[in-house]
């Protein structure tokens, strides 16, 4: 018998705005996302998730990634942490990892026993 690790669910957001406004956070407070999207342009620009809603906002990004690094961290099972120490963000605001990352925390994990 061996433990193996791999990818059993991959998420993709298709309407940023929705998908950020419609997931439960751990605490109140605010993140300011300049979101990147090759696939779905609709989804470009910056987006602010202030006490568990998402709208598109003129204020400075606090991070900047691609939509794909943002479906990475959306279930909570990859951290901003992680993203940044694989250089799948940019950190445009000192503290930004830390609080997207306290926000984004969820109990319990994302789990998918099938692969599909």
């Amino acid at each position: 018998m061996q433990f193996r690790v791999g990818d059993g669910l991959w998420l993709r957001l298709v309407d940023v705005g929705a998908a950020l406004s419609g997931r439960a956070y751990v605490r109140d407070g605010s993140i300011v996302f300049e979101v990147r999207d090759a696939v779905c342009p609709w989804n470009e620009g910056r987006w602010k998730v202030e006490d568990g809603e998402a709208a598109r906002t003129d204020a400075d990004a606090d991070l900047g990634l691609d939509a794909s690094a943002l479906g990475s961290a959306y279930l909570g099972a990859v951290s901003f942490a992680e993203l940044r120490d694989g250089r799948r963000l940019r950190v445009l605001r000192d503290g930004a990892v830390e609080r997207a990352d306290t926000l984004f925390a969820w109990r319990p994990l994302p789990w998918c026993p099938e692969i599909f």
